[in-house]
């Protein structure tokens, strides 16, 4: 659990200097379009990874707390 959360942090790292490049770095003016496309797509896929890893249960970890057994 500790290795996807570190991955998300780092994945959540990545989104945000791409936010960060896409709007506010001046060099990023003389890319073409579809340079700015691609950075802006991973870092929509990286930020959205980050969330995925960083909700996800680890395997054999059941949605039920201990003691309840799933029954009222």
């Amino acid at each position: 659990m500790l290795r996807q959360r570190a991955l998300a942090v780092l994945l959540f790292s990545i989104a945000l200097l791409a936010l960060a490049a896409s709007h506010t770095f001046p060099f990023l003016d003389d890319l073409s379009e579809l340079a700015e496309s691609a950075i802006a797509f991973l870092g929509a896929a990286c930020l959205l990874t980050g969330v995925w890893l960083w909700l996800r249960k680890p395997p054999g970890r059941s949605s039920h707390p201990a003691g309840d057994g799933g029954e009222h």
